[in-house]
């Protein structure tokens, strides 16, 4: 049995078709009016555009606890006096509770895959599992060096990864993470690159986010993050750099030059202060660059969306031309990019592509008339335009209504766990 999602719009075509599912990619996409096998289940979809399911590539899905907490801070007095504090009296059930709210979040603005580095990781791989999202899942790791909390870190690293890449049918990988350059030491990259290398998984960290986090690196070693990295040799890892700020033309060549991947985070970089990364230049020497959230503490929201619209009108803003970032490129960032980011399999709507699926509603007054579907996505649509969520062919939302997760009950535990921490 499969499922045929009827009459819809593609986001690529002109018109209406139809979409058969079955064995977790797309079957057939056909005339609106084909005849399909018996016994399938039928989503009459007329009005809704179907696209590929939206990927974040840099999130910290438990930190919509602190969604809201000390906005108007600099990202080092944020961390420092408002975010670590907290986060020190969490409890993995905790961790647990905040990723399945976020997880439901995510769902409902059409994502389908992210990418999360936090610690209690197994509650938020425990998380992740029952929502049905693909996920590649790391322990932010910070020691200053192996004999000071090092080799314990790369420990939990190795045993989390152990445990859970490859579970939740395949829909979960594991990265091993050293938090920054200036969390961690260079024995600890080296030992991190050294473990990823040897279970053939990718490094995901934060790279150059803020003018002060260069300038002092630069002040301690001569060298630039990205310039430091690769004369460490852990560049020759797979590696998912989230924000990329502070770069210049150097930087770019040695991104460039490795393969990194780049998480473009702008809201969070722009409510943090910290700036704007260059994309227009990153993808001119051909950097691949996804679309992150980075936390809902720093954003306050996990909507991809809305992050690619933000996405488009500051790097035109910033170069003061149109055609910085047109919006065919920027759903690059969370559709194609995105999964070349999270290492996941090439997806759109044509058969034989894995079935993670997005459904919009696109007949809006927000949204209409729909011109161009790209445009529509990005200027124009909104998350609540999300209907339908397919990942490998399984709806978690139907109807805008959830069904891997329990939100009512997920929301009552947050609300829960953010009083006992006031009253802490």
């Amino acid at each position: 049995m499969g499922t045929v999602l009827r009459d819809v719009r593609r986001f690529d075509h002109p018109g209406f078709a139809s979409i058969r599912i079955a064995d977790g990619v797309i079957d057939r996409v056909g005339e609106p009016d084909a005849t399909w096998p018996e016994g399938d289940e039928v989503v009459e979809a007329r009005g809704r555009l179907a696209i590929p399911g939206l990927v974040n590539a840099h999130a910290h899905l438990p930190m919509v606890l602190l969604r809201g907490l000390a906005d108007d801070a600099p990202l080092s007095v944020w961390l420092e006096q408002h975010v670590w504090p907290i986060e020190r009296a969490l409890e993995p059930d905790d961790v647990y509770w905040c990723s399945l709210l976020a997880l439901a979040e995510s769902i409902r603005c059409g994502v389908v895959a992210v990418a999360d580095m936090y610690f209690h990781s197994d509650a938020v791989a425990r998380a992740a599992g029952e929502s049905g999202l693909r996920a590649l899942l790391s322990y932010g790791m910070i020691a200053p060096s192996l004999s000071q909390g090092g080799k314990a870190e790369l420990e939990k690293a190795a045993r989390f990864a152990a445990a859970w890449h490859g579970e939740a049918e395949g829909r979960i990988a594991v990265a091993i993470s050293p938090h920054a350059v200036y969390t961690c030491g260079d024995d600890v990259w080296r030992g991190a690159a050294s473990l990823a290398a040897e279970r053939g998984l990718m490094l995901h960290t934060h790279l150059s986010e803020t003018r002060d986090e260069v300038d002092a690196w630069r002040r301690k070693t001569g060298l630039t993050p990205p310039a430091y990295l690769e004369n460490l040799g852990v560049l020759a890892v797979p590696t998912l750099a989230a924000h990329c700020v502070h770069v210049d033309a150097a930087d770019i060549d040695i991104l460039a030059r490795n393969g990194v991947r780049v998480a473009h985070c702008p809201k969070s970089n722009a409510k943090l202060g910290s700036g704007i990364a260059p994309v227009r230049a990153m993808r001119d020497r051909g950097v691949r660059v996804a679309i992150g959230t980075d936390g809902a503490a720093s954003n306050d929201r996990l909507d991809v969306l809305e992050e690619l619209r933000f996405a488009c009108l500051v790097a035109r803003a910033q170069s003061e031309d149109a055609r910085s970032l047109s919006s065919h490129d920027a759903l690059s960032l969370a559709t194609t990019e995105g999964r070349l980011a999270l290492n996941l399999p090439k997806a759109g709507i044509e058969p034989g592509d894995p079935a993670d699926v997005v459904l919009m509603d696109v007949e809006g007054s927000h949204t209409a008339p729909p011109h161009d579907a790209r445009s529509t996505l990005v200027f124009a649509s909104q998350a609540s335009d999300v209907t339908d969520v397919f990942v490998g062919g399984r709806p978690l939302l139907r109807d805008r209504r959830l069904l891997t997760i329990d939100e009512e009950r997920v929301q009552s535990e947050v609300a829960r766990l953010a009083k006992r921490l006031r009253r802490d």
